[in-house]
């Protein structure tokens, strides 16, 4: 049976990232808005004092549907404008960047807010327009038509926001820095989580646990973390979940890990908690983030695009942001206010981040000096924020492949010294021998 809990989790994640979303609740706002001004338009205390104070009220019943006729008429060319600006960007982003950054386009709250204003002015305008013809003695709507105009005024303010908004959005650094913002503050908030407990969570010994298999394909994204700890709690179970965020899940796949066997209904109950989808949302989670980077990097390396500097600015963004993945270990809880967490998550190992995040800028720049060496200064870098052995060991491991990329592919000498003063930093950043991390032969190949 079906929670209904995990129906509205799954709805609740569709509709947030919907391009609809805010337009729909705007234009629902604006229609009981409207319902509510022809509610008290010819009220006995309001005509009272539209006649005290008439400036800039419509009078005559024509005028006032010329007006809601042309105002109606403008907005209509605003939104149709602001919507093909839209797939403009969206085009662009998928040409140039990656089209794993569209989701996050689509569902940008400030584009969305604005479509709902103008489409809310345009309900409002409408339903005034058809008020006109059944009123008393053919009266104007006239604090209608001026609540009308003010709300035209005001699309027009936004639509000179819009301009400029989305104009920044064609820009690769304002794609690249909104992704680097919301990813650091997923990696923040799961930081300042785990070090508000006593000690890091460590995987329990799960060899002995119950293993229950995924029923249906799809990529795992996120689940009802709610529902599912009550329901942990509720039957005295503790879980672990076996496959990381992004995962494509097949039926029979090893989903999860239970400390005791269960029924068939409750069983059902916890895989219900699961929620698997396509699209790759940066509030999701901070890897969707990293990857989405990393692949803008790879795009700006294509021969098409052939763009160096956004490869390296990506670098350096994903260099901060491992810098907090270091602070965190392999697995994520879902804390519990009274009790020990009875819900573990599997994470992608740092060994296995680097190669999916870095691997591909590796193997796409791996002719090009300067995205290398940025790849070192990365690895450098990462080394002066205290990571721990296991950590320390990895990123020597993939500073090594980047000098063995180069020894293969970099054959001028002038490169091959400065790959050679890169390893050097390296090694006295990481505290090792001169010869550790081999420097490159400058004999050409």
């Amino acid at each position: 049976m079906v929670n209904p809990a995990n129906l509205l989790f799954r709805a609740y994640q569709r509709v947030i990232h919907s391009m609809a979303f805010f337009p729909t609740l705007i234009a629902v706002g604006f229609l009981l808005l409207c319902i509510l001004n022809m509610a008290i338009e010819y009220q006995p205390w309001l005509m009272a004092l539209k006649q005290r104070f008439d400036f800039g009220l419509v009078r005559n019943p024509d005028n006032a549907r010329l007006i809601l006729g042309t105002l109606v008429g403008g907005i209509l060319t605003l939104m149709v404008f602001s919507f093909s600006m839209v797939m403009v960007v969206l085009n662009n982003a998928s040409a140039s960047l990656s089209p794993r950054v569209i989701p996050g386009l689509i569902s940008s709250k400030s584009h969305q807010k604005t479509l709902g204003f103008y489409l809310g002015t345009i309900l409002y305008a409408l339903l005034l327009i058809t008020t006109i013809e059944q009123t008393e003695q053919h009266q104007a709507p006239s604090l209608g038509v001026l609540i009308t105009l003010g709300l035209a005024i005001a699309c027009l303010g936004l639509f000179v926001h819009f301009i400029r908004s989305i104009s920044q959005s064609i820009q690769v650094e304002y794609i690249l820095n909104n992704l680097y913002t919301t990813t650091l503050e997923k990696l923040t908030s799961s930081v300042d989580k785990l070090l508000d407990g006593k000690e890091l969570p460590c995987w329990p010994s799960d060899q002995q646990w119950v293993v229950v298999n995924a029923q249906r394909s799809g990529y795992f994204k996120t689940l009802n973390v709610h529902t599912l700890n009550r329901l942990l709690m509720d039957n005295d179970l503790r879980m672990t979940v076996l496959v990381h965020r992004g995962f494509f899940v097949m039926p029979g796949h090893p989903l999860l890990k239970l400390d005791r066997e269960v029924d068939k209904e409750l069983r059902q109950q916890l895989l219900d908690c699961f929620d698997f989808f396509v699209e790759q949302y940066v509030s999701t989670h901070y890897v969707f983030g990293c990857k989405q980077i990393s692949e803008i990097a790879v795009k700006a390396l294509s021969p098409g695009i052939n763009d160096p500097g956004t490869a390296i600015t990506a670098i350096d963004m994903l260099s901060v942001l491992f810098g907090q993945r270091l602070q965190l270990p392999d697995l994520q809880i879902a804390p519990l206010e009274d009790e020990a967490p009875r819900l573990f998550f599997f994470e992608l190992s740092l060994d296995q981040l680097l190669q999916e995040i870095f691997g591909p800028i590796r193997t796409y720049g791996s002719s090009d000096p300067q995205v290398l060496t940025n790849l070192l200064e990365a690895f450098k870098n990462l080394m002066f924020q205290n990571p721990r052995a296991h950590h320390r060991a990895e990123l020597i491991i993939h500073a090594r492949s980047v000098v063995e990329t180069a020894d293969r592919h970099i054959v001028i000498r002038r490169d091959r010294e400065e790959l050679n003063d890169m390893i050097e930093r390296f090694n006295k950043a990481a505290g090792l021998s001169p010869s550790a991390l081999a420097p490159l032969q400058l004999e050409q190949h």
